[in-house]
């Protein structure tokens, strides 16, 4: 996917983001960092076709994205959402099966087998029976993950998918990520942890108040005055046994009490 010359502003408010352009590689990890405010989740909802730009164009496989009917986008496009109520009814099943409804059609009843491998691939096939409200918030997000799959997509949008979820669950869906992107998976994230971020990702997004400051690799991004300049606070970064670089924000005066 890629961004030429994006822009939008919410109305009657600051926030949005002007002017991005760049690409997301195929079939790599991509992290959105930035501080609060910076445009992340606007980014990620431009790329969703959930927001359409103003100005400029964004394009899945060199296409406009607007040139995509909707079943086509549902095809190729799978966004993770966090919990929904509205699911809470149904079963693990039922939910997963909502991702083949752009292969099939709206009232098509879709067959239990066509939904399996999802289930499996996801660790949820012992739980295909039960109820989402039952489910545990790592459970449900691993839900969220096989329903996108089950689009077979080329695109796998997330927005915060570690939300909620204790360190193990967090490692868990971020190995499973890193696995897809390794079998051609194009996945593009938005995370608020930076050292998961840099950890996990192949290729990082740096924006600042709605505007890119830059892209690159974890190690082109790893410079503590840029990080500092973007966001706004002193940092470091430290080697750590058997973690390697770590960046750590460093206090300030007024902060030692």
């Amino acid at each position: 996917m890629e961004l030429q010359q994006v822009s939008y502003q919410y109305p009657g408010q600051a926030a949005g983001v002007t002017a991005l352009s760049g690409k997301f590689p195929a079939g790599r990890v991509t992290t959105i960092i930035g501080p609060n405010g910076a445009g992340k989740s606007t980014v990620l909802n431009l790329l969703a076709r959930q927001l359409v730009p103003q100005q400029g164009t964004v394009l899945l496989n060199q296409h406009p994205l607007d040139r995509y009917a909707p079943k086509q986008l549902a095809q190729r496009i799978a966004v993770v959402s966090q919990r929904h109520a509205l699911y809470d009814d149904m079963t693990v099943a039922a939910v997963v099966k909502m991702g083949r409804l752009p292969y099939h059609g709206l009232l098509a009843t879709v067959p239990d087998d066509e939904v399996a491998t999802y289930l499996g691939q996801t660790q949820l096939t012992d739980l295909a029976a039960e109820h989402l409200q039952n489910l545990s918030g790592g459970q449900q997000q691993r839900v969220w993950l096989a329903m996108a799959l089950a689009q077979e997509p080329q695109v796998l949008l997330l927005d915060e998918p570690t939300t909620y979820l204790d360190v193990h669950y967090q490692r868990a869906l971020m190995t499973q990520l890193q696995q897809l992107a390794a079998a051609g998976l194009t996945v593009i994230q938005v995370l608020h942890d930076i050292n998961q971020a840099f950890a996990v990702s192949d290729w990082l997004w740096l924006l600042q108040a709605g505007r890119l400051v830059t892209t690159g690799t974890p190690a082109q991004l790893r410079d503590a005055d840029l990080l500092a300049r973007t966001f706004q606070t002193p940092i470091e970064i430290v080697d750590v046994p058997r973690l390697g670089p770590y960046i750590v924000q460093v206090p300030e005066e007024n902060d030692r009490g």
